[in-house]
């Protein structure tokens, strides 16, 4: 046995020993953000349905008439601009605070007996609620305009090729970031920018065909347009696109715990 499957082995073993106090740490994770705010956990609420609220009304009110006059599109836009709008904010909350969430950590770190592992795993539990409350709001929305339909349970499916792959992105992250603190920088470069370079307001078709396959080379692009089959387009597209978000989410939390096992016996020291 490779010594990497060894480490990783190591890894989900130590993660599935202190599930408990994973679970712990990731909800007091979501409570500590607005700890001493007057709303405190309302906030966890407010802010993911806030976010949506001012895309809808920038791209679905302000600019629906130019887009209506000049495009024909079928279906309601805004149920396609919300059900890309959701999975971004989680990879955006996973992408701002995974880099840094060792280093941020370095007393816990640097005690022997704590399990490092679990500070890069509760950072993507902790966006859960964020998910829960906004598929909520999407379904709601898919009630209020008519477009409900059994597809819609294929959404938090979506969800789960997702999850993995920014577990793994956390693991690489949160281990690398100790040791070249500029990836952080790097990280909120493209969290800034990868919202407009995945189809999240357009659609594929609005790109010219020269520069789509720069559009797919965002790794976030195919999860993205599963999570657009799910809620606007009524059913699965492309199973060679679906295959390829579980085999990416699969690779990627592999090599990510590869390297984070690998990484891990070295924090201490550059802590």
């Amino acid at each position: 046995m490779s010594s990497n499957t060894s480490a990783t082995s190591f890894l989900i073993r130590s993660l599935f020993k202190n599930r408990r106090l994973l679970i712990e740490m990731a909800r007091r994770d979501v409570s500590d953000r607005y700890a001493g705010q007057m709303l405190g956990s309302i906030w966890a609420f407010v802010h993911p349905v806030m976010t949506i609220s001012v895309f809808i009304f920038v791209f679905a009110v302000v600019f629906r008439v130019k887009v209506d006059d000049s495009l024909n599109i079928p279906g309601d836009h805004t149920l396609y601009m919300v059900s890309g709008i959701i999975p971004w904010l989680i990879i955006a909350d996973v992408l701002g605070r995974g880099s840094s969430i060792i280093s941020g950590h370095a007393s816990l770190v640097k005690q022997v007996v704590f399990p490092v592992e679990v500070l890069p795993v509760k950072v993507v539990l902790a966006t859960l609620p964020t998910f829960a409350i906004g598929f909520a709001g999407l379904v709601l929305y898919a009630f209020a305009v008519g477009r409900v339909s059994p597809a819609l349970l294929l959404y938090p499916v979506a969800a789960v090729p997702l999850y993995l792959f920014l577990l793994g992105v956390a693991f690489l992250l949160s281990s690398i970031g100790v040791f070249l603190r500029d990836i952080k920088e790097l990280v909120q470069m493209y969290a800034l920018i990868g919202l407009y370079i995945a189809p999240i307001f357009y659609f594929m078709d609005w790109v010219p065909a020269k520069f789509r396959p720069f559009i797919y080379l965002n790794p976030v692009t195919v999860f993205i347009e599963t999570f657009h089959d799910a809620a606007y387009y009524g059913g699965v597209r492309s199973w060679m696109v679906l295959a390829a978000t579980a085999a990416i989410g699969l690779f990627t939390a592999w090599l990510g715990a590869s390297v984070f096992a690998k990484l891990k016996p070295h924090f201490g020291s550059y802590l």
